[in-house]
């Protein structure tokens, strides 16, 4: 404890003498106690001009970056809702028979040839044959066929199956118009985030305008040619010149 004290007291020590150079006297003596607080004086209004011009700026460039930040993350936002519409995946399962998956927005098809077919435009076709039961699945691009054996599937089964992915083809249809116009909502939205550049340019003119007032303003230039004054009366005074 003593030995922290003693380093704190020798530190305070080297301070002062560093501020107020020149020697003891100078630098405890009461003697120069108006010599010490004019310079002090002097220092003090220096720093207290460079800090309040500092806080200043550090305001008009936090604003700026606020609503630069802010901005993209709108963009970002937007971007994001457009990527999700335009992408809507595979979505959830549905129902599986034989080599078929049915899932909201497509049908996976695994085994030999496997192949992702989306729902959209689909036209779905069942028949039955002495051989099995058939599902046709077309497409623009091409047709896909699925055969059941009897003796593993019932008709009614696989029908069933159809039905269903004919149904689902029919709501991923109507989801394909809807998104369409949502796409469009989101285009519009992601451009009108883009152009909207509104708050971060209000916020660069006043960055702006606080770096040219306060390049114009001569109060820091006159309290530091104070200040030299006051260090030249010091050096005059000890023959050592003090730090600002």
């Amino acid at each position: 404890m003593i030995l922290a004290v003693s380093v704190l007291l020798l530190a305070g020590t080297a301070w002062r003498l560093h501020r107020y150079p020149g020697g003891w006297s100078y630098a405890f003596s009461g003697r120069h106690d108006t010599d010490r607080h004019g310079l002090d004086r002097e220092r003090r209004a220096v720093r207290e001009l460079r800090g309040r011009a500092r806080r200043e700026l550090a305001v008009a460039e936090g604003r700026v970056a606020q609503a630069e930040q802010s901005y993209r993350s709108r963009i970002s936002a937007a971007e994001r809702r457009l990527r999700g519409l335009r992408t809507s995946g595979n979505g959830a399962l549905l129902s599986a028979l034989g080599h078929l998956s049915l899932h909201e927005h497509v049908v996976v098809i695994s085994g030999p040839g496997a192949k992702v077919l989306p729902l959209g435009g689909v036209q779905v076709q069942f028949e039955h044959s002495p051989m099995g039961h058939h599902i046709y699945l077309r497409r623009p691009d091409g047709v896909h066929w699925e055969s059941y054996a009897t003796g593993e599937h019932s008709e009614d089964s696989v029908r069933r199956f159809s039905v269903r992915i004919e149904n689902q083809v029919a709501k991923e249809n109507r989801f394909l118009a809807e998104r369409a116009a949502s796409v469009k909502k989101a285009e519009d939205a992601l451009k009108e985030a883009r152009a909207d550049t509104r708050p971060a340019d209000r916020a660069r003119r006043h960055l702006s305008a606080v770096t040219a007032r306060q390049s114009r303003d001569r109060a820091l230039d006159e309290a530091l040619t104070r200040l030299e004054t006051a260090q030249d009366r010091w050096q005059r005074l000890t023959g050592r010149r003090p730090p600002r």
